[in-house]
């Protein structure tokens, strides 16, 4: 794992200005078996389909996200995430590693889960400012997996 020693000295000067927001979120509990539920994807990789717009690569970070379908070619997809701590090759070799569609595919044909859900959420990483994200965009993307029926979500941060 990288430590903040391995990182440029912009990035570790800015990591130690930050000023952090400490959440008070619970986890929510399961009410039904895995194998029953239906699994919603959310990375920060701010991955998106050729046909959509890229992320907005400013300072404070791109809040908004662009939904995937989970059938999607993974190879299409575009990576948007940008920073100077973060290498893109693994992602590059193997997107599965920032959205998992592939390995759901085959929790749900296991019976480890009951679905993989019909679209995913990706979001664009390193948002220096989430005032925008906490208040619309992510509510925004939870009410979407509602109304699909997610059960329960993986976040795949990078």
């Amino acid at each position: 794992m990288a430590e903040l020693s391995d990182a440029s000295l912009l990035v570790r000067s800015f990591m130690r200005a930050y000023r952090y927001t400490v959440s008070s979120w619970q986890p929510a509990r399961l009410t039904k078996p895995l194998a029953e539920c239906n699994v919603g994807l959310v990375t920060t990789a701010a991955f998106h389909l050729p046909t959509q717009p890229g992320f907005e690569l400013k300072l404070a970070g791109d809040p908004s996200f662009r939904v995937i379908p989970t059938e999607v070619d993974l190879a299409t997809l575009r990576v948007g995430h940008v920073s100077p701590s973060f290498d893109h090759t693994g992602i590059e070799r193997d997107p599965n590693l920032a959205l998992p569609t592939s390995r759901f595919r085959e929790l749900a044909s296991e019976g480890a889960i009951g679905r993989l859900n019909g679209r995913a959420w990706s979001f664009c990483g390193s948002i220096a400012k989430p005032g925008a994200l906490i208040s619309h965009t992510a509510p925004e993307a939870a009410r979407q997996a509602r109304a699909d029926g997610v059960d329960v979500a993986l976040l795949t941060p990078v």
